[in-house]
Order: structure tokens, then sequence, then C-alpha cells
């Protein structure tokens, strides 16, 4: 019973006027209704589309709930809109068949009968249409989309040979009935809703417990739709007297409207009685099992579901109609319940909202009516939300995610350390600071998903936590909205600043990832001039947004500052990630050979080995990591030995010995030309100093 919870919610039948039907079942209406509307509306399009006008309804109801919504509320959510549009389709279908002619030619499966002639294309277009659904239900589960066609073509075939048939009592009735009013197709589509199905030793043993079942429902859909039906068999002279268990009560016992739909009624109960009792002993003899039980349970919510959905729904009454082929239910059932919210206290809603369908009569359908004109628009009006109340929180949530996790804020404090010359005023500097930050939190998730790397700053990688997709919308956005918060800036030319810099950080990690992929290593000057690109690109980013304003010799020196910065930073990360505790601790052991990265060191020990012994084992190694999609430890460990060995790791703490130097030229050399020294950026240095 608690697996019911995961697809549907319990309402109180009770509440429900059921005219005397439903006695002792539970009632439910699926969580997922939207998308039985949106399955409904699918196949009305399509309907229009290929056949012609759908003007009668179907499956929906904005007040008591769609048909399949209430009747198959266990459907699992990712097929509930294929079983709605195919209900739809009967729906239409069955209005057509109510007036085909005897004229078993056109009776394969899925055809409409007369209705092949009377509309242009209208066979190719039921052809698509039938298509469109065995493809749907075949690629979805082909064991049920065979139970399901099977179970069509019977119904369709008993449908018109018998249609002018004259029955001589209820049990010979119920035999045509059964198959006619969809029953069977009814079960079949709820196994497949269930994703069950039964063998024939199972359809065997249940057959004489569902016989009620199906005799009911049959009955409840004749009184529930007598009136409607009736009303259209009166409309014209030469209409045909509906084939309904009312109308042949009063026939067989010559009694009157009221008299042969109470005798319907009681039927309907005993054979409701019926269902449950057998139903009582089958699980107490022992032959049922769980899967049995949730079938069985299903066909109950299908005995409440019909008999709730009838009451109300536009199919059977005119009053409550509007226009079908608009797609104006989910607008209309929650302009329905927030009518009744305002009437209610808001811990009441929800037993206001089942209240209301009781006085159909009253204030319930001037609300409905109401609901309608408001809801009547365009097609497009109607797909428009009314106010926005889809928030940021979900599409942020990665980036707010990234930018939490542990950072030492080298950057803020790079900002901070430059203005010491370039004189911003606050407002202006944290401006530029959440520009500049929002881009590198952005780049920092791009990074781990192209990367694939699994970890940042010692925690899962965003795209680890949210997944992919969601990670490079995320980052998608945060660069857009740094983009349009440089517009806000009262610096001349910030929107082209930040579009030229992000153009070059893309450019510099397009070959960073193409060298990657291709295993074609880089000559060092080209390595450098990449790392300007995309690591520099940031710190040259916040430099030209902070020194605008500056002398041109002060701004030349501040920009070539931060471009040394910026590769100083990628090969301080590429030498720590292959001999820092720290960073292993935080990323993992060797994590860039995991990844397949051509790093500073790789780069050096590659081109200086040439094509020897040891040069051929490490790329023999870096190979299996494009097959493996990562490395084993003993290869890691044979890489590293190889980049010691060559002195690759002592050359590139070198280079960084000699960036530094190249950086404290520059830093004393601006030093001299502001008259200013920065303690805060030499401070900076230091600490990052290898």
């Amino acid at each position: 019973m608690e697996m019911d919870n995961d697809t549907s919610e319990l309402l109180d039948i009770s509440r429900y006027d059921t005219q005397g039907f439903g006695h002792g079942y539970t009632l439910r209406r699926h969580k997922a209704e939207r998308l039985a509307n949106a399955g409904c509306y699918e196949a009305r399009q399509d309907w229009i589309q290929y056949i012609g006008p759908a003007e009668e309804f179907g499956n929906c109801n904005p007040i008591n709930g769609n048909f399949v919504a209430v009747a198959l509320p266990l459907t699992k959510p990712e097929r509930l809109r294929l079983v709605a549009y195919i209900f739809e389709y009967a729906f239409l279908h069955d209005s057509v068949v109510e007036v085909a002619k005897d004229d078993a030619k056109h009776n394969d499966a899925f055809s409409l009968g007369d209705m092949e002639t009377s509309h242009q294309n209208a066979k190719l277009g039921r052809k698509q249409i039938q298509a469109k659904i065995m493809l749907q239900l075949t690629q979805t589960d082909p064991v049920s989309a065979k139970r399901i066609m099977g179970v069509w073509q019977t119904m369709l075939e008993t449908t018109i040979k018998d249609k002018s048939k004259s029955f001589a009592n209820l049990e010979e009735y119920l035999k045509f009935r059964e198959i006619d009013a969809g029953t069977r197709l009814t079960e079949s589509l709820m196994l497949f809703g269930l994703g069950e199905t039964l063998t024939n030793e199972e359809d065997s043993l249940l057959a004489p417990i569902i016989h009620p079942c199906y005799a009911c429902l049959c009955l409840a859909n004749d009184y529930l739709s007598f009136d409607h039906e009736w009303a259209e068999s009166l409309s014209s002279p030469d209409a045909p007297k509906p084939i309904n268990a009312v109308w042949l009560y009063m026939q067989w016992q010559n009694v009157d409207t009221a008299t042969a739909k109470r005798l319907v009624r009681e039927a309907t109960n005993r054979l409701e009685a019926e269902f449950l009792e057998r139903w009582r002993k089958f699980r107490e003899s022992g032959k049922s099992n769980d899967k049995l039980e949730r079938y069985l349970r299903g066909l109950s919510y299908l005995v409440s579901g019909n008999v709730v959905w009838s009451l109300n729904c536009p199919r059977y009454h005119e009053e409550w109609r509007y226009e079908p082929n608009e797609g104006l239910e989910d607008g209309l059932t929650a302009e329905w319940r927030r009518g009744l919210a305002l009437a209610a206290d808001q811990a009441e809603v929800e037993d206001a909202f089942v209240d209301g369908v009781e006085d159909m009569e009253g204030n319930g359908m001037e609300e409905f009516k109401e609901a309608v004109e408001r809801e009547k628009v365009s097609l497009d009006s109607v797909v428009l939300p009314r106010e926005e109340k889809l928030g940021m929180e979900i599409v942020n949530a990665p980036f707010e995610y990234t930018r939490s996790l542990p950072s030492k804020n080298v950057r803020g404090t790079f900002v901070d350390a430059l203005n010491l010359w370039a004189g911003l005023p606050e407002e202006v500097l944290a401006q530029i600071k959440e520009v500049v930050d929002d881009l590198h939190t952005a780049s920092l998730m791009f990074d781990d998903v192209e990367d694939g790397s699994e970890l940042r700053r010692g925690n899962p990688a965003a795209h680890a936590v949210f997944g992919i997709p969601q990670t490079i919308n995320a980052a998608s956005l945060a660069i857009l909205e740094a983009v349009r918060k440089a517009k806000d800036l009262p610096i001349a030319g910030a929107v082209d600043i930040v579009l030229e810099q992000l153009r070059d950080l893309h450019v510099g990690q397009s070959y960073d990832l193409y060298w990657t992929r291709h295993m074609s290593c880089p000559s060092e000057s080209e390595y450098l001039e990449m790392v300007a690109k995309k690591t520099g690109g940031l710190f040259l980013l916040l430099s030209r947004l902070m020194s605008e304003h500056m002398p041109k010799e002060v701004r030349f020196l501040v920009n070539d500052l931060v471009i040394q910065v910026g590769i100083y930073f990628q090969i301080r990360d590429d030498y720590r990630g292959l001999s820092s505790d720290e960073y292993t601790a935080q990323k993992g052991f060797c994590e860039d050979l995991d990844e397949g990265k051509l790093s500073f060191p790789l780069v050096h020990y590659l081109n200086t080995e040439g094509h020897s012994s040891n040069s051929q084992q490490v790329r023999e190694v870096l190979q299996e990591r494009q097959q493996r999609g990562s490395l084993s430890m003993p290869l890691k460990l044979l890489t590293l030995q190889r980049l010691k060995s060559s002195n690759s790791l002592e050359y590139t703490r070198d280079t960084l010995k000699r960036l530094e130097r190249g950086v404290d030229a520059t830093i004393e050399e601006l030093e001299r030309l502001t008259g200013r020294k920065n303690w805060v950026l030499r401070m900076c240095m230091a600490k990052l100093s290898v």
C-alpha cells in the first residue's frame, strides 16, 4: 500500500456525492496529473492534424480529475502521458464508432469505420496516429504493447458487429458491454502503466475474481452517462437509441427512467460488493502475492475513479464544458483550487477542493465558469504563466555550491592589492570583484566537467552532485549574469573588455582540450600562450577593468604583471598537482594524469626526452589513460618517477622561481612609478612561493 503513495494521493471518497456507487472503495488521484492532461492535448492536436475536428470531450475533467489520473492512479509517471494519449484517442474514436455502420471490411486495428470516407485523408491520418501509438508502446514495453493491440482489435470488432444487436437479458448484454465499454483495454493499459505483465496462468487465476469488476464498471458507466446519451438520442428523429443498460431495463421491464436507473444502480452495487468479496477470499486463500495484490488494488481504484470522474466530466455534462482543444485543464484546475482557497482556511483547502464538487448547481458552477472565462485565451497565452513562480534557486544551486567551497580567496586579496594603485571607490571595486568571481566560479565548473574531475577543493565537484547538464546550465547563466553586471560598471567599454577576455579564455581552453584529446604535445611557448589566454585571461580581465583610468605606462605594467601572475598560477598548479600532499588531499593523487592533461612538467619532459625509451613509456601510459579514462596507482608512480629522474619537476620549479623574480621586478617598477609600496601584493606572492 505504501508504494501507492509514490504516484498518487489518497482522497476521501465520502466527500463526493457518488450517487450510491463505490461503497467500500478507496479513491486516489495521480500526483502528475499535468502529464495526463498533456497527453490528452497531444492526442487532440494529432487528431485535428491527421483526421479532422475534435469536438467531443475525452479524459479531461479539471474539477474531479483527468480520467487517467483518478482511474489509473498507480501509473508510472514516465508512462502516464502515453496512457492518457491512448485513452483520449480511444474516446475520440468511440465518438466516431457510435455512428459507424455495420461495415466489417474497415475493422482493422484502430480503424474509424465510416470516418474513413467522411474526412479527407482520415484513413492515412489514423494510420499516422496508430503508428505513433504502436511505436511508443513497443519501444517502452513490447509485451504490454502486444496485449493492448490484441484487446483493441477484439473491442473494435465486437463494437461494430454488435452495435445493433438486441439483448434478451443483463447477462447477455454484459458479455457484449465488457468488451464494448473498453474495460479490457483499460485493464491492459493499467498493466502497462504499472509496468507489469501477467502470465497465462495468472490471467486464468484472476478471471473469476475480476469479472464482477468489469461488469460493475460497465453498469456504473451506463448509469452515469445515460442522461447524456439519452439527450443525444432525442436530438434527431434518425438518432439511434443508446446501447445502455438503463434503456434496456426500460424495455425489459416496461418501467420509467427513474426506476430503470435504480435497477441499474442496485445491480452495480451487487457487483461492486461481489468483486471485493472475491478479492478478499482470494487473498485469504494464500494464492495471491504482492504483484497480484497491486493489480487488484489498481482495479479497485478504477471502479472508484470512474465514478468520481463521471460525476462532472465535460464528456457527459454539458454544463461543465469549455473549449476542449486549447489545453486549458491545468489552468482551470489551478483556478478552481485558488478560488476555493479564498473561501477556506489554508489548512482546509484540500477539504474545500473535494467538498466543492458536491454543489454542482450552486457556487461551484459559478466559480468554474468564471475560471473558464479567465482561461479562455489563445493557446500561446495558456502556456505562459500569469505570475513568475519559478525562481532562481534551482538554476543557481550548482553555482552557489561551488562558490561555497573552501577557498583561500587569493584573487580577492590580489584585487585589493591592485587597488592600492588603481584607487577605485569601494562600491566599484565590489562590483568588479563580483563580475570576476562569477566568471571564475563558472570557469571552475566548466573545467571540472571538461576535465572529468570529481573533486574541487577536497569536495565533490558540482557536476558530481548536480549532474553535468545542470552544472553546464548554471555555469552558462553565471557568465551571462557577469556580462549583465559588467553593464552596470562605471567603466568605459566594460562589457567589451569582459567579452574579449572571455573569448581568449575559451580559445585557450580549446587548445588545452585539443592537446589532451589528441595526445598532441605543444611546445613550451605554445603552452605558455595557452595559459596566458586561459588562466591569465581572468587576471587580465580584472586588471583591465581596474586600470582603464590609469596612465598608459602604469596600465601597461599592471596588465603585464597580471599575465605573469596568471601563468605563475597555472604552472604552480601543475607543479603542486604532482608534488604537493595538500593538493593530493584536495584533488587526488596526480589527478592531472587521470585527466590526461598535458601539464607544464609533462610538456617539458616530452619535448626534451624526444623519442627515448623512457619517453615512449610515458606516452604509452598516457595512451592507456585515453582508453581507460584514468590511471592506476602503479602507472601514476611510473610517470612521476620518469618526470623526477629527467629533472622536469626541477625545471618546473626553476621556471616558477624565474616567474617569481619577474613578478617581483614588475612590482618594483610599478612601486617606483606610483610612489607606493604594495606590501599586500608582496605578501600574497610570498605565500604562493614554492
